[in-house]
């Protein structure tokens, strides 16, 4: 399948889930100092690919003259609009940005290049698109350094959502990175705790699939290095 072709089930998947996508994710990224992180300054075009409801580049509303939100899924882009009106959404390939060269200030991704199997073409492209004093911030889940570890996080989550497509260490970040002729300025790793009830909330994942993931943790969860513990009726683990 070429590059810049959506893996069948990607847009399904998030144009099913958009509405309690949006309500399950608001402010999962107050907590990140994203925007003091990223340096970007007062007046800055600031671009989103995969921006989904538009959660993340909200953020940057208070700085940013701009926000571009670029996303292969309408159903999340309206109803990011619908949330946050100073968004300007467009519907377009991560790996085939319509925007000019040199003309962004700060070209983010948050969440989505764990839905994307070949990530380079898109780093390629938000590189392309950033100023010569701009920069690429990448925000993303990351697995465990152990390799047994990474592909049993990657089953699990594949199970949770179809359109994932792979959950990456960090050192893989960084081959990513510097093969998309980018430096590493800065990197921060956060962990957390959450709840399996806040991670798959009922009706915006199917049951089935919701009892598929809990029979998962239960027999396998240890192989996942996310440190599932049962409490009660849920589960907590480390993100």
């Amino acid at each position: 399948m070429p590059e810049d072709v959506p893996r069948p089930g990607v847009v399904e998947e998030f144009t099913r889930a958009a509405p309690g996508f949006a309500g399950r994710t608001k402010g999962r990224f107050d907590d990140l100092d994203a925007v003091a992180f990223s340096g970007v300054g007062k007046g800055s075009v600031v671009l989103e690919v995969g921006a989904g409801t538009g959660h993340f580049l909200s953020l940057f509303e208070h700085v940013a003259a701009a926000l571009v939100a670029i996303d292969i899924t309408p159903a999340m882009l309206q109803q990011g609009r619908k949330d946050h009106p100073r968004m300007t959404a467009v519907l377009a390939e991560g790996t085939r940005l319509p925007l000019r060269s040199n003309s962004i200030d700060l070209a983010t991704t948050a969440q989505m290049l764990h839905h994307v199997w070949e990530p380079l073409p898109v780093l390629n492209e938000m590189r392309r698109v950033v100023t010569t004093d701009g920069a690429v911030l990448i925000v993303d889940q990351v697995a465990p350094e152990r390799f047994e570890e990474a592909v049993a996080m990657t089953e699990l989550e594949t199970i949770r959502d179809p359109s994932h497509a792979a959950s990456r260490p960090p050192s893989a970040f960084h081959v990513l990175v510097q093969a998309a002729g980018l430096e590493v300025a800065d990197l921060r790793v956060i962990e957390s705790k959450s709840r399996l009830s806040k991670w798959m909330w009922p009706g915006e994942f199917p049951e089935e699939r919701i009892d598929a993931v809990r029979t998962f943790i239960e027999t396998r969860g240890k192989e996942t290095g996310m440190d599932f513990e049962r409490d009660g009726d849920d589960y907590t683990f480390t993100r």
